[in-house]
């Protein structure tokens, strides 16, 4: 057992009703995996903070986590950029928070471009947060006390800088977009976490191939994750994104790529499963999802998009945030198409910093 964590059954039942004292949204979550290491990652490490101060939880050596998870589905916590955790915590418990407040959101509506936690903490405190152990393998024990204080770290500061990120949103009278930007999230987050996708294949970039391409990348992306399975370590020791992408292309082409890296027994599967793509009927290959704008009541135009696209980053500029946060190029698409369903689409607070400032643009 590694000292100065939870690591039995008794203390975490402890924690649990320490946890279940605490006002809603003052606490705060962080989670480290093995995914840098494994094929079949893990959730191997749970930093918890309140106001008393910061707790280790080792889920990889209790035995009975129920008392976590029954505080969980329950809880409002303080999470920073929480997209992959919240993959972690459904695959591990079937659960996620009520609410997820997530600090990365909070900087970034402020217009903070360097928004990474040790950014952030460096900005508020002056205090630089050790890198060390970013990548290391966290399924691994003991874990060492260097470990432990980076992971401490991680959850140390969120409280009080949560504080400050929600005074200077209020200041600017952007607290709504954060709520709503948060529960939009974490609806995304449940929705893709339930969701078992048959086409996880299509990964970004794929959009610019055609259909035999988009074959291609299917069998190449099957025989990738066949690959990293064998080993057990993450699919991009094997091939990587770009690479998938490329040999894909190559194969829409009608081209050979070169052999990938790896044994000889690799070499053959790799051949074998090019071999099979080959003999594919044109039937065979995948569809390509687009949105057919040629259906909506206004075909989008050059002209009207560029309007949207204006009015967008003007407003973007003078507020000091990024213009994706206020609406990206594919959603403007839509809006430009169909500007009720478009903007339906939006989030509010987007949709009446677009509309009010069309209107306030059509009476100057």
């Amino acid at each position: 057992m590694s000292p100065g964590m939870i690591t039995d059954v008794a203390s975490l039942r402890r924690w649990a009703e320490r946890a279940k004292a605490q006002p809603q949204g003052r606490t705060v979550l962080d989670l480290e995996a093995d995914s840098l290491h494994r094929y079949n990652e893990g959730l191997c490490l749970i930093q918890y903070a309140d106001e008393q101060g910061v707790e280790i939880i080792d889920p990889l050596v209790i035995n009975d986590m129920s008392p976590f998870c029954e505080w969980l589905v329950g809880a409002q916590v303080w999470m920073h950029g929480a997209d992959y955790d919240m993959s972690l915590l459904k695959r591990a418990y079937g659960a996620l928070p009520d609410m997820i407040l997530d600090t990365q959101i909070a900087a970034r509506l402020l217009g903070h471009e360097q928004f990474g936690l040790a950014a952030l903490v460096e900005y508020f405190y002056g205090i630089k947060l050790s890198k060390k152990n970013q990548k290391a393998d966290w399924s691994k024990r003991p874990i060492s006390p260097a470990m432990q204080e980076y992971a401490r770290g991680d959850v140390a500061y969120m409280l009080g800088m949560a504080d400050r990120l929600m005074e200077q949103l209020k200041a600017k009278g952007r607290y709504e977009w954060f709520i709503e930007s948060c529960e939009t999230n974490l609806g995304r987050g449940q929705q893709r976490c339930s969701t078992e996708s048959g086409e996880m294949w299509r990964i970004r970039g794929s959009g610019r191939l055609n259909r035999r391409g988009l074959a291609a990348l299917r069998a190449l992306w099957k025989w990738r994750e066949g690959e990293a399975a064998r080993i057990d370590k993450p699919v991009f020791m094997v091939c990587s994104n770009q690479e998938l992408l490329g040999r894909s292309a190559m194969l829409q082409d009608f081209r050979t790529p070169g052999m990938p890296g790896g044994n000889a027994s690799r070499r053959a599967r790799y051949r074998r499963v090019v071999a099979q793509f080959q003999l594919l009927d044109e039937e065979e290959y995948p569809q390509i999802a687009r949105h057919d704008k040629s259906q909506s009541p206004h075909p989008p135009t050059e002209e009207r998009l560029e309007s949207w696209i204006q009015r967008r980053d003007a407003l973007a500029a003078e507020l000091g945030i990024n213009a994706s946060l206020i609406a990206s190029r594919a959603q403007l698409e839509h809006v430009a198409a169909d500007e009720h369903s478009g903007l339906e689409a939006l989030m509010r607070w987007q949709r009446l910093l677009l509309t009010q400032s069309k209107k306030a643009q059509k009476f100057a």
